[in-house]
Order: C-alpha cells, then sequence, then structure tokens
C-alpha cells in the first residue's frame, strides 16, 4: 500500500498482523508520518473502530487532514509520542485502548 506520494510503510503486514486489529476497537498511530500504517490500520477498522494518530511535524497533521479528515473514525494531533497520554486519554473518553504503533526506527 503506498500513498500519493509513492511512500510505502515499512513491515506494514507484519505490523497489522502484531496490532490484531479489531474492526471495532481503538487505537493509535504514535508517529503518523505519511500515514501509511494508519491506512492500513482505516482499512481493518468497522464503523465503530477510531484511530487516533500524533505527529510533530505540522505538515504531517495537513496531509493527514487532507487524506483522511472526512472519515469520522480518524483523528490526528499535533504532538510527539511523548506526550501520548496527553492526547490519547481524553480522546479516549472511557473507551479501552486495543492498540499503539510507534514507528520509531530510522526516518528517510
Amino acid at each position: 500500500m503506498t500513498d500519493d506520494s509513492g511512500h510505502q510503510p515499512v513491515l506494514l503486514r507484519e505490523t497489522l498482523a502484531g496490532l490484531a486489529i479489531r474492526e471495532n476497537a481503538c487505537y493509535v498511530d504514535g508517529t503518523y508520518g505519511r500515514g501509511g500504517h494508519s491506512a492500513g490500520i482505516l482499512a481493518q477498522l468497522g464503523e465503530q473502530g477510531r484511530l487516533l494518530a500524533l505527529d510533530k511535524d505540522p505538515e504531517a497533521v495537513a496531509h493527514a487532514l487532507e487524506r483522511f479528515g472526512a472519515d469520522p473514525r480518524f483523528s490526528i494531533e499535533h504532538g510527539g509520542f511523548e506526550e501520548l497520554s496527553v492526547h490519547v486519554e481524553p480522546w479516549l473518553a472511557g473507551r479501552p485502548l486495543a492498540g499503539v504503533l510507534l514507528d520509531i526506527g530510522v526516518s528517510s
């Protein structure tokens, strides 16, 4: 799965398998980047599923809003994964969190 920039996320299949996505659960992508992993998660979520993405880069946040902003299952916050609890707790609003993805490898 590639996005409009040609970016292909690393180990996408393995990552999605590791998250064991349940269609109506809540997930966090703490390192949105270009949204490849987020796209993979959203593709497996049902109508009640939710995904919160975070990124420090304002351009990545703008990209996320352009790419997924119309999807009611998706939310994006400007911030880093070190601020996870600041963003995740209010977003969950009492719902259980099923999984968190942090792609903390080398950035290209």
